[in-house]
């Protein structure tokens, strides 16, 4: 039994490397704020669990986890198998996953009170997105719910680093708990200040202090998106040219996603690049078959256009620029226009027959 356990457990752990293997190659995920991890302690076996001296435990049938081996292996080659008929920069989407490229999005924090009397307020913090850029204001919203709201009074805004010590400090509007929030540090020092900051709101609930803290990266400019150029039909590809605006030489990731006219979501999109601190221009390249996946020969909309600088050497950061909210029209073509030769990844036959044979290897 003990050594079906450890097989089981190599498995999963070679399933979660493969799987996120794969994802890195078929799919450009965003840039996120790390979530606080959990440790827990393995649990205290039960008197009942434990083999007496000299004794043995009963063997249990290795067939269950087995089939559910074989059966998350099955599950994870079908999704690799139908993410992988497309190039990883450009891909369709649909309403419930273009979420997740709208890049340098944000979370609301919400942080539950109550009195001993038994009124409760929750304050939900919540900025307009992760990155800002020096010079620009931070904002966002905060508000209050709860049968005890009335009793919760907002008084001050305050920016922090990661050890607590208050950088810059605004008033609220006294006495409101739902208000616009709009933080404007001054320029003179904010260069020396981390990336890594905190937003903290405060205030009372019934004469005690309460207080909900957001997570922001505040960084210098990256640079802006300034335009789309006319569309062209290149072999299999619709190609967009993008005017990029950036403040200094290096990588950078241009994305955005694809919508129709009624602004239905279509194909995401992402090109990276190496561009000079100057105004230049990159081209995103849109796959037929993505664009025939989702049955639409155009006209487009080009939406949620965002800039990314990628790090320059390890323990660098991604930085973001600002989103745009603007749609820029594209012109489609028919797709008998485009080249009919199917975007083919090398590795792709291998890794298939890779997760389709891995839970057989498996024996109970």
């Amino acid at each position: 039994m003990g050594r079906w356990l450890v097989a089981s457990g190599v498995a999963l752990a070679v399933l979660l490397a493969v799987v996120a293997g794969l994802y890195a190659v078929t799919t450009v995920m965003p840039d996120l704020a790390p979530e606080p991890v959990a440790v827990t302690q393995p649990p205290e076996p039960s008197p009942s669990s434990v083999p007496e001296p000299g004794g043995s435990a009963e063997p249990e049938s290795g067939a269950p986890v087995a089939r559910r081996l074989e059966g998350e292996f099955a599950r994870i080659a079908d999704q690799y198998e139908a993410g992988s008929r497309y190039p990883p920069y450009s891909f369709p989407i649909d309403e419930q996953a273009v979420s997740d490229y709208r890049y340098n999005g944000y979370s609301p924090v919400r942080v539950p009170v109550a009195t001993d009397d038994g009124e409760r307020a929750t304050i939900s913090l919540s900025l307009d997105r992760l990155h800002f850029e020096h010079g620009e204001p931070i904002t966002g919203q905060v508000s209050v719910g709860g049968n005890g709201a009335s009793g919760v009074s907002l008084e001050e805004v305050t920016l922090r680093n990661e050890a607590g010590d208050i950088l810059h400090r605004e008033s609220l509007e006294a006495g409101s708990g739902n208000q616009r929030l709009s933080v404007s540090p001054a320029t003179q020092g904010v260069d020396e200040w981390p990336v890594e900051l905190m937003l903290m709101v405060s205030g009372d609930f019934r004469g005690e202090p309460v207080d909900a803290v957001a997570p922001l990266r505040y960084h210098a400019p990256v640079g802006d998106i300034t335009g789309v150029g006319a569309s062209r039909v290149e072999g299999a590809h619709l190609v967009i040219p993008v005017e990029v605006a950036v403040e200094t030489s290096g990588d950078y990731a241009i994305a955005g996603n694809l919508y129709t006219e009624s602004g239905r979501p279509l194909v995401h999109v992402e090109h990276e690049t190496w561009l000079s601190s100057m105004e230049g221009t990159a081209e995103l390249r849109i796959h037929r078959q993505a664009l025939e996946a989702k049955g639409d020969e155009g006209p487009y909309q080009l939406g949620d256009l965002s800039l990314r600088q990628l790090p320059a050497r390890p323990g660098d950061r991604t930085r973001f620029g600002p989103t745009g909210e603007e749609r820029h029209d594209v012109e489609g073509a028919p797709f008998e226009r485009y080249s009919q030769k199917n975007y083919q990844d090398p590795m792709r036959e291998a890794r298939l027959e890779f997760l389709r044979n891995a839970a057989e290897e498996i024996e109970p």
